[in-house]
């Protein structure tokens, strides 16, 4: 055990040096002047950092594992080839919003993307995923008249985000009071695919840790969507935002959902989070010293459980559709690429809500 850390060790400070030297490299290459070559060169070397930020990630986590054996679980869970899901799309009424007053729809998960509401496209990436088990949507009912081509449990609509994920946890154990893992998502991801869901659940392997959570790099926002204005969070691994993607027990979720209320509140604001964190934490993140390794540690004092984020190469999974700005980007996005899921039909599997 000890002589493969330090094998890990090692090999982890090798990606340190080449990640930093590609950053370097990047970096010149987009200050250097307009030339034919540049937007190869650019995307080669974007790839690149993305490509070593995931190596370091995957081994940090086996590092911090071959230190500290996983705590041992109270119920031994079966192997799970298929995951419930929750999926908030919930809304205030009362509340002026620019996207529904554009796009002509009074519920923000009904916005059209390529011919169907958003929240369509959010439920067959996990169809076509093939790993989904129940669905259970919060904030819509059958009254909406939405044909998913799957059967889908609907909760009422609930006066927050926090109330939502609450609602929909509660309702995955009425469906079925075993624990087991689970995700949680939102509906306004309408890019996301079923093969970004396998990715992040490959990732969250041997999900020997309470939650895992998806996060995407800035450089992968910043080549699929340069001006989606998205918030980031700047660790010594880089900066990253959130890629609305759970998985965790069913058990965690229900013991950490009062803890989570105020990192909810304040998902829109990286300081305000950081506020609830802890005057150390603050510290190292405004002399640029916060690392992920900082965060799991954060995570497991602040809300109890062990934690990981997965580190996802996806654009699409960043790209969240909350202003017209951001609807017009994914809009265009889907004109460019007619190969995405979302403008195609394929043969035997239900797309568009048809076989």
């Amino acid at each position: 055990m000890t002589s493969d850390r330090a094998e890990l060790i090692a090999r982890k400070s090798e990606v340190i040096r080449e990640l930093a030297g590609t950053r370097r490299r990047l970096e010149a290459a987009q200050q250097a002047a307009d030339s034919g070559a540049r937007a190869d060169r650019l995307s080669s070397l974007q790839a690149e950092v993305t490509r070593l930020q995931a190596e370091e990630g995957r081994l940090r986590l086996a590092i911090d594992r071959a230190q500290q054996p996983a705590p041992a679980l109270k119920e031994k869970l079966p192997v799970q080839e298929k995951f419930d899901v929750f999926i908030t799309a919930g809304y205030d009424p009362d509340k002026a919003d620019s996207l529904l007053a554009v796009a002509g729809v009074d519920h923000k998960s009904l916005v059209p993307v390529a011919d169907k509401p958003m929240i369509w496209h959010v439920v067959n990436a996990f169809v076509q995923s093939g790993r989904v088990g129940e669905i259970v949507i919060v904030g819509l009912g059958p009254e909406h008249g939405l044909d998913f081509g799957v059967a889908v449990h609907f909760v009422p609509n609930q006066p927050s985000l926090w109330a939502s994920q609450n609602a929909g946890v509660r309702r995955l154990r009425e469906i079925n009071p075993a624990d087991r893992l689970i995700i949680g998502t939102t509906a306004d991801i309408p890019l996301l695919t079923g093969e970004i869901v396998n990715h992040f659940i490959d990732q969250c392997r041997p999900y020997d840790r309470g939650l895992y959570w998806g996060i995407v790099p800035e450089s992968v926002m910043m080549t699929g969507f340069p001006e989606s204005k998205r918030s980031y969070l700047s660790l010594r691994e880089g900066r990253f935002c959130s890629g609305d993607l759970y998985l965790g027990k069913l058990s965690t979720a229900e013991q950490i959902q009062d803890k989570m209320r105020g990192f909810i509140k304040n998902r829109k604001s990286v300081v305000r989070q950081l506020l609830l964190l802890g005057p150390g934490v603050i510290l190292r993140f405004l002399f640029r010293r916060l690392a992920i390794d900082d965060l799991l540690g954060v995570v497991q004092r602040a809300l109890g459980i062990t934690g990981s984020p997965v580190i996802l190469p996806f654009a699409e999974a960043g790209m969240d559709v909350d202003k017209p700005f951001q609807w017009e980007q994914v809009l265009d996005y889907l004109a460019r690429h007619p190969e995405h899921p979302a403008n195609r039909r394929e043969e035997g599997k239900i797309v568009n809500g048809e076989l």
